[in-house]
């Protein structure tokens, strides 16, 4: 009796690990979007929404396209707050900011639920101005995204715009050396 519910147990325990490690797999970053050089300065996580217009081009159906984002990122200590906007630029509370530098193409891999996720990202970036918090951040990586991808279903007409929740961390990376 004793050996059978050990059995039990340790199998349970094996079932449970399984479990967790898959889910640690699901948010293992690939290498696709990691920042070669570049040093982890800090983390945040990210609350707010995918901004969507509707269009249509030469009298086609209505498309969802991709507008902006509009996010509050928030630091470990719960005082950083930066601001995620159009750009993509990252505004931080001291006035930092940093933008995506248009010269190197975003990179991209699928969020691990692609369907519902907005993909993981890294963003090579340069501050404006280059002071503060942001002053020595060279990447911006997207990762665990939750949420923010384009409704599934087609706009009906063109020029409507929704939001659609989402959250992620953001890793701000300092620069290549």
């Amino acid at each position: 009796m004793i050996g059978q519910k050990l059995i039990s147990a340790v199998a349970a325990l094996v079932l449970l690990m399984a479990a967790a490690g898959a889910a640690m797999a699901g948010d293992a970053v690939p290498p696709d979007i990691r920042p070669a050089g570049g040093k982890l300065l800090f983390a945040a996580e990210a609350r707010g929404v995918q901004i969507y217009t509707s269009t249509a081009a030469g009298g086609g159906p209505a498309k969802w396209v991709l507008e902006a984002p509009l996010a509050e990122l928030t630091g470990e200590d719960g005082k950083l707050t930066i601001h995620h906007y159009a750009g993509p630029s990252w505004e931080a509370s001291d006035g930092s900011k940093v933008v995506r530098d248009k010269d190197v193409p975003v990179r991209s891999v699928p969020a691990p639920d692609a369907a519902a996720d907005i993909p993981w990202l890294l963003v090579t970036v340069k501050a404006d101005p280059a002071a503060g918090v942001l002053g020595d951040v060279g990447f911006v990586q997207r990762i665990k995204t939750h949420g923010g991808a384009a409704p599934a279903a087609a706009p009906v007409r063109a020029d409507t715009k929704v939001g659609v929740p989402y959250t992620a961390t953001y890793l701000f990376y300092g620069k290549a050396e």
